[in-house]
This record gives structure tokens, C-alpha cells and sequence, in this order.
């Protein structure tokens, strides 16, 4: 099984390439049936912290929320839960922007060494330019 994260945006592509989604937001779309495994996602109080920094959602994220895990059983939650299939972790940003399951398979690979990669994302890179010479 490989363990991806995305967005429910992207559920349809997900499942079509045999992944199962797998919601990891406090409140998930109504649309979704999914499994949701709410015991990772963010608190209310930290999803509607008012002038919260991304430094400041991350450091209470991962001590209010990560920090409670056994991650060891979590994965095993993650596995159960994934029939045989590989799965999608999924929340509602979208890849480039800032969102708890980001931090969330940072957290996994600290600790277990598990490699967690955004399912279709390919990370776009400004073109490096090089002052060419006249002579």
C-alpha cells in the first residue's frame, strides 16, 4: 500500500487510478462517504485561530493534534481502512498551498521514515536565467 496526500477536489482522478480517498479534514464535503479520519485533522480552534501564522497552526497542530498519535497505529487505521488499495489522505487545499496534510506526512516520515508524496503534483520551478556574454 503507498500513502498519498491530495484534495477532495481531485477524489475523481484518485479514484479512477485505484486510489481510495481517505478524508483527514474536520469537517469534510457533504458530498463525501468516504472513511474520514478525523482523529489527525486540525481542532476548531485551530482551523478559526484568528491572526494565527502558518508557524503558529504548525506548532499547534503537531502539539495539540500530532503529538496525541501513536503513528504506528494510525498507519495501521490508514491500512485497514485501505482494503488493498493505496490511498489518498485528503483535505481541501489544493497542492502548493499551505494545509495540515503537508505537515502531516512531514510528520510521518519523521517518524517512521515513510515518504508521503502529493499524488499528481509536480512542483513548478522558475526558469533559473543566466546572463549570457557578449564577447
Amino acid at each position: 500500500m503507498k500513502i498519498y496526500t491530495s484534495y477532495f477536489g481531485n477524489s475523481k482522478k484518485l479514484q479512477q487510478a485505484g486510489i481510495k480517498v481517505i478524508g483527514i479534514a474536520l469537517y469534510p464535503p457533504r458530498w463525501f462517504y468516504g472513511i474520514s479520519l478525523k482523529q489527525v485533522s486540525p481542532t476548531k480552534s485551530i482551523l478559526f485561530a484568528k491572526d494565527q501564522t502558518q508557524e503558529e497552526y504548525t506548532r499547534r497542530y503537531k502539539s495539540e493534534v500530532l503529538d496525541k498519535q501513536d503513528m504506528r497505529q494510525f498507519l495501521k487505521v490508514v491500512e485497514q481502512a485501505s482494503g488493498g488499495q493505496d490511498v489518498a489522505l485528503c483535505c481541501y487545499e489544493k497542492p502548493g498551498d499551505f494545509c495540515h496534510r503537508h505537515i502531516l506526512a512531514e510528520w510521518i516520515k519523521e517518524k517512521t521514515g515513510i515518504e508521503i508524496t502529493e499524488y499528481g503534483y509536480v512542483e513548478k520551478k522558475e526558469p533559473e536565467y543566466v546572463q549570457g556574454t557578449l564577447f
